[in-house]
């Protein structure tokens, strides 16, 4: 399996929360994704590009979920919850790694099936 991780891009969060909005381009055995990583004064998420709604490591399958808060008819919330084919968690620890260390050249991660 072969990932590569390169960040495409960079804004500044401005108005009420400041903050940054980092992209990264991941290609995960021939499939592209692109990803936000997103930090603020609150805290921080990972989320798909032009996309509402967080990513996030599901511990009963170990495999990467799309989560959206839905407004439903009785004043409360629904959560939508779909898994990301093509998309494992080794990735987004990449993208977070790499966004934490500020690397902006491409990393190409290699894992070999024994």
């Amino acid at each position: 399996m072969e990932i590569r991780i390169k960040k495409t891009g960079s804004r500044v969060l401005t108005g009420n929360v400041s903050g940054t909005v980092n992209t990264y381009v991941v290609i995960e055995d021939g499939r592209e994704f692109l990803l936000t990583r997103t930090s603020h004064t609150h805290g921080s998420s990972i989320g798909i590009a032009d996309k509402e709604g967080i990513l996030y490591v599901e511990s009963d399958d170990g495999r990467v979920h799309h989560q959206m808060a839905v407004p439903s008819g009785a004043c409360g919330l629904n959560s939508d919850d779909e898994v990301v084919e093509g998309l494992s968690p080794l990735a987004l620890r990449a993208v977070l790694m790499a966004d934490q260390c500020n690397e902006s050249a491409e990393i190409t991660i290699t894992t070999k099936e024994t």
